[in-house]
């Protein structure tokens, strides 16, 4: 019996060490096989997915193609978008900033920008910067994105606007995700360092560590040939995504081949050194992987439970006795994961390019669950079924539930004009050809159609589909209209805009 568990293990850790085909990770499939399927399955363009284990890559790799009309390949350099993995360099800067005695992570925001300012002025005195980096200062989760999602705005204009919405929730009692929290970080590195998010983090992190294929720069994006295009499902067709304004910064937006995300791996599970040289302080390391928010307990790959907290940038999950560090990220066109084991030296990159699956987090927890040596089943298979399931029970849904269009309370007419949120700024609405349409100040590529739902609302459909169908309610008194409440789909934010119309 002894025999054959050393047996068993040497086999496993051979068909661990050897290249892509040839492993065994999962019963009766290889990596690569496993993979190609859920791309299949799934209807995902592209993907690259790194692995490595105990310093042995064991998955360097791309597949599919960067675009659905040209067919152009995927390789191992090719860049994604890796959206929210971008907390985690924002994170680990700050850290290190603090290890190197630069700031002090109990600053207030104010110390490092003096013209913070918000309306309540309670909580202005007391956000720091562990509070921002930490999901923990009192926004809801995605509260304000709309402002910062495809916008003109300047990052300080942003600042300026979305500081003038109250906080959700006391400060420091809940998790509440937080886009804004990360943009203001990034300003205050320009305080800190005298240097420009992006520039001081490249000089930092980037160079030294010769990440040649991480891009925060938005003309060296825009001129790069090997870039993987965004795609989504329409009809449950493939389709290609117009290209997104690209402005890479603290909270999201940098683009990066899955080569060197293994680097970023590599160097975080070996205590911040590479190639010899540290290049992050293995105490700011310690203190980012510290929990300071509470998220709760959620399910590993919908079979286990787990509970996760949230350090610096970071997801910490307890997942099996093991602590398991990770960021997904998603775009518009785009799901990623990047994730560690540090007890295991186990490292997960997974980029793709489509926004419609879920491959990022059933292909990492079963990579992890099968490094755990657990008989686990086909995560990605079960989560397809799943999903065919809800879209069936969701077309029988509509199709009882199906809705007559109402008239609208008055004249089409009446809702032409001006209108204005505190939070945003103006919004129009104009009759062109027959077609309400409406304009926003700050999204100048934006434009909504508006049509008949009900008697006091009408349905928007957007021109780009992140921000997809949604329903605007409108007050009406006198048979006069007042103004509307905006919304956008709730992948970008799930709270309504109010404005008032003023002429």
């Amino acid at each position: 019996m002894k025999f054959k568990l050393v047996l068993s293990f040497l086999i496993f850790f051979l068909a661990s060490t050897i290249n892509a085909q040839e492993i065994s990770l999962f019963k009766g499939d290889s990596l690569d096989s496993y993979i190609g399927k859920a791309l299949d399955e799934w209807k995902i363009p592209g993907a690259a997915v790194y692995v490595v284990k105990d310093g042995k890559v064991i998955l360097q790799k791309g597949y599919g193609v960067r675009n659905w009309d040209t067919r152009s390949k995927v390789d191992e350099q090719t860049i994604f978008p890796i959206a929210s993995i971008s907390k985690t360099f924002t994170g680990t800067l700050f850290a290190t900033l603090e290890a190197e005695g630069k700031v002090s992570l109990n600053d207030l925001v104010k110390k490092w920008l003096p013209d913070f300012s918000m309306k309540d002025k309670l909580y202005e005195q007391q956000i720091t910067l562990t509070d921002i980096l930490s999901h923990r200062s009192g926004w809801k989760t995605f509260q304000g994105d709309f402002i910062n999602t495809e916008s003109a705005l300047n990052y300080p204009t942003m600042i300026q606007k979305f500081a003038q919405m109250p906080p959700a929730y006391p400060i420091r009692t809940r998790f509440g995700y937080s886009n804004f929290g990360f943009i203001i970080a990034g300003e205050c590195v320009k305080s800190i360092t005298k240097q420009n998010f992006n520039t001081y983090l490249k000089n930092r992190f980037l160079i030294p560590l010769g990440m040649n294929r991480t891009f925060v720069s938005e003309i060296e994006i825009q001129n790069e040939k090997n870039i993987a295009f965004g795609h989504t499902l329409i009809n449950d067709s493939i389709a290609v995504l117009p290209p997104d304004k690209v402005e890479p910064y603290s909270h999201g937006g940098i683009f990066a081949s899955v080569t060197d995300l293994g680097i970023w791996v590599n160097t975080l599970l070996n205590k911040g050194n590479w190639e010899g040289k540290n290049v992050i302080p293995e105490n700011a390391i310690n203190k980012m992987w510290l929990s300071n928010t509470i998220i709760g307990k959620s399910r590993a790959a919908d079979r286990e439970m787990y509970f996760k907290t949230y350090g610096l940038g970071w997801e910490i999950l307890q997942y099996q006795n093991r602590e398991v560090i990770q960021h997904n990220g998603a775009y518009s066109g785009a799901l990623t994961s990047l994730t560690l084991v540090p007890s295991l030296q186990l490292g997960i990159v997974i980029l793709t390019n489509q926004d419609n699956h879920n491959l990022q987090e059933t292909l990492k927890w079963q990579v992890i669950d099968a490094y755990l040596r657990k008989n686990a089943p086909n995560y990605t298979l079960t989560a397809i079924e799943r999903q065919k399931q809800r879209k069936i029970e969701n077309l029988n849904s509509n199709k009882e539930q199906k809705e007559e269009i109402e008239k609208f309370a008055v004249d089409l007419d009446a809702i032409i004009g001006t209108y204005l949120c505190d939070y945003y700024g103006k919004a129009t609405i104009k009759n062109e050809n027959g077609n309400y349409i409406l304009n926003l100040e700050h999204h100048p590529q934006l434009i909504g159609v508006l049509t008949p739902y009900k008697k006091d609302q009408l349905t928007c459909q957007y021109n780009h589909p992140m921000f997809g169908k949604v329903q605007f309610p409108f007050k009406v008194e006198n048979n006069r209209v007042k103004g509307f409440i905006l919304f956008v789909d709730s992948f970008v934010e799930a709270d309504g805009y109010e404005f008032r119309k003023t002429k």
